[in-house]
């Protein structure tokens, strides 16, 4: 993907967009043989970056389309992907006090554990963060309609399309099942 050159960011900030591939993210090849989700467009990606005294904040946006199978109905729909996302770059050493710790005491915590990404140089690497961003806002069931009313999980027909005759099961009496159980 693109590196950005920490002297490129002025007071008023850095925008750039970007038209990736699939093979741009680095396990994105997993991703797309698994047949879970197919590109229909190159994704697109919105970044602007900000100092904020020794921190670097990148808002941006993940965009693209994308084909999936119905996690209800199973059938292959097409949906628009398009999320917005915040992320902090940091290339200080933060130490934070604990009120559970002498105040000359600090409490090492690590830029992970703050939700910060470290970096190192005068240069920020945004692949594998913003990879990172675009699978998260994939769905973890995606539904071809909010209505979608699946299979039925007797006879399999699908639900939105025909209306089966499938008797529902009786729940009025759950110990029902226990009654023929013997206990020496």
């Amino acid at each position: 993907m693109k590196v950005i050159q920490l002297d490129q960011i002025k007071e008023h900030g850095l925008s750039r967009q970007y038209q990736l591939a699939p093979h741009d993210f680095p396990d994105a090849s997993v991703w797309e043989e698994s047949g879970d989700f197919k590109l229909q467009e190159p994704i697109s990606i919105e970044v602007t970056l900000n100092r904020i005294g020794g921190l670097i904040e990148v808002q941006g946006r993940v965009a693209t389309r994308i084909e999936s199978s119905c996690g209800r109905c199973l059938k292959k729909f097409v949906f628009e992907l398009d999320e917005p996302f915040v992320l902090t770059f940091t290339n200080e050493p933060l130490t934070v006090h604990d009120d559970g710790v002498d105040a000359e005491e600090g409490v090492e915590l690590s830029a992970e554990e703050l939700g910060l990404i470290p970096f190192v140089g005068e240069s920020i690497d945004l692949t594998e963060a913003i990879g990172e961003q675009f699978f998260l806002a994939l769905p973890v069931r995606p539904l071809c309609s909010e209505e979608c009313q699946g299979l039925c999980p007797y006879c399999g027909i699908d639900l939105n399309e025909k209306k089966c005759h499938c008797a529902p099961p009786d729940f009025s009496n759950r110990f029902s099942a226990l009654k023929n159980i013997k206990i020496n």
